[in-house]
């Protein structure tokens, strides 16, 4: 009898040991996104910051361009525009025009 408890204690254990490391599969492969473990840096450990491309002399152009602001008749065809096409959108499917 002492035999089959010592075996099933051991079968126990070792279930026991496969359900751990099935759970811990889900977060090790969580972690090892984005790039390999090793190369990145340990937990808890700032990474160093990663270099950034040097930009061309088209950067300013697109800047000064995003920056500048539309005049109050662009304000106001782009709110035409946006009325026009709700209006289109969510048109009222009972066959009754809106104003």
């Amino acid at each position: 009898m002492h035999e089959v408890e010592r075996i099933v204690r051991t079968l126990i254990a070792l279930g026991a040991a496969v359900l751990i490391l099935l759970a811990s599969l889900p977060a090790a492969a969580q972690q090892g996104q984005g790039g390999r473990g090793i190369e990145r840096g340990a937990p808890g450990r700032p990474t160093p910051p990663q270099q950034v491309p040097a930009r061309d002399g088209t950067w300013q152009h697109r800047d000064a361009t995003r920056d500048s602001r539309m005049s109050p008749e662009q304000r106001r065809q782009l709110r035409r525009d946006v009325h026009d096409h709700g209006r289109d959108i969510y048109r009222d499917r009972s066959g009754q025009k809106r104003p």
